[in-house]
């Protein structure tokens, strides 16, 4: 599927004349419904980490009752109770009635300021489904199981649905020892090339999608405000080894991986073990020591930390005009700015903020390969 240029995204949200969004606290709707003044509403998402919303509530504080209060009727609520800490707040950002971007998470965090000469304004933040992964610490293991059966039963116990990609090998044993679930499945997807998320109610555990299609194509001063790449070989690596002893024989075994074994490249461009190889005039070596203990898992760290060094290859932050589509680990064909830089993108974080001079999204990329 072709990616969607300026013009059909425009007639799809309304010509962005109209940015709206919602603010849900359990069903009441803060805005339509306690005629809350909210604005700064903002959406914050990463892979591998829990998606963040803030928004702020002005003209809420009452200066006879001194307290930060909704009126419904003839009767104040509370914002203290309203926002209490575990609140099941949704959040949701688009153009009328277009396709739009939605978050559902807690509340985790309220502040505010009391300044001279000024309103109080009351600002609230959260969490989506998977910070309660980041909170205490657990022993468990599992034996002759792949690493996915393991994120599968982390993500259900913790009540979130989960259908990860099946990892291969199976493995003998794995241990998640005094780790918090967050950081275990973070161990877990770097050991496997995988990324993970939460999408909608469902935890993604699987390959990142860097060979779709990007689903939207924009140009610098059409639609593409700024963007900033930066190709960087500081941390590139033209071969890894991965030494370990294995578990049946003890001996000792050395897995590698090098140039033409990064994912995510694209045909016709360089990577950075490439350019560096050919810079320097040598081979940089990364060799490592690691808890493995069969070759194929050996090769597949190896090939894992090659791929993260190549991540790092050619990265950029850019902002563009509020596109609810453009989230983690999609793709974005950026264009207009000369060969080396027009290309299509793997988006690793995207912030999208509704305020007073409307609806924008930054976000930050990642590519292996430069022309």
């Amino acid at each position: 599927m072709a990616a969607k240029a300026l013009d059909q995204l425009s007639r799809q949200h309304a010509d962005f004349y109209v940015p709206t969004f919602t603010v849900l606290v359990g069903e009441r709707d803060v805005v339509r419904e306690l005629f809350l003044t909210v604005s700064n509403v903002q959406l914050d998402l990463k892979e591998r980490s829990p998606g963040q919303f803030s928004f702020t509530v002005a003209n809420s504080f009452d200066l006879e009752r001194r307290e930060f209060v909704a009126m419904r009727g003839d009767k104040p609520i509370d914002l203290f109770e309203l926002f209490a800490f575990g609140s099941p707040i949704r959040v949701r950002l688009g153009y009328g009635e277009g396709p739009s971007l939605e978050l559902s998470g807690l509340v985790t965090e309220l502040s505010t300021s009391f300044a001279a000469g000024g309103t109080p304004e009351l600002m609230v933040k959260g969490f989506d489904a998977l910070y309660p992964l980041t909170i205490g610490k657990s022993t468990r293991n599992w034996e002759d199981e792949p690493d996915s059966t393991a994120v599968t039963d982390v993500a259900r116990n913790r009540g979130l649905k989960a259908d990860p990609e099946r990892t291969t090998p199976v493995q003998k044993r794995i241990d998640q020892s005094q780790q918090t679930d967050m950081a275990f499945i973070e161990s877990l997807a770097e050991r496997n090339k995988a990324t993970f998320y939460l999408r909608g109610d469902e935890l993604y555990f699987g390959s990142r999608h860097q060979h779709d299609s990007a689903v939207v194509s924009l140009s610098w001063g059409f639609g593409l405000v700024s963007f900033a790449p930066e190709a960087n070989l500081a941390r590139q690596v033209s071969e890894v080894r991965v030494h370990a002893r294995s578990a049946t024989e003890g001996k000792e075994i050395v897995g590698k991986a090098g140039r033409g074994d990064e994912t995510g490249r694209d045909s016709g461009a360089s990577s950075g073990s490439e350019r560096v190889g050919k810079a320097l005039s040598s081979t940089p070596l990364l060799s490592v020591r690691a808890p493995v203990h069969t070759q194929a898992e050996a090769d597949e760290r190896a090939k894992a930390l090659l791929d993260e060094r190549a991540q790092d290859f050619v990265t950029g932050s850019g902002e563009c005009i509020g596109l609810p589509e453009i989230v983690p680990d999609v793709n974005v064909e950026l264009g207009g700015m000369g060969q080396g830089f027009s290309k299509t993108y793997w988006v690793s974080e995207a912030t999208h903020t509704i305020d007073g001079g409307g609806y924008k999204t930054t976000f930050k990329v990642q590519e292996t390969t430069v022309r």
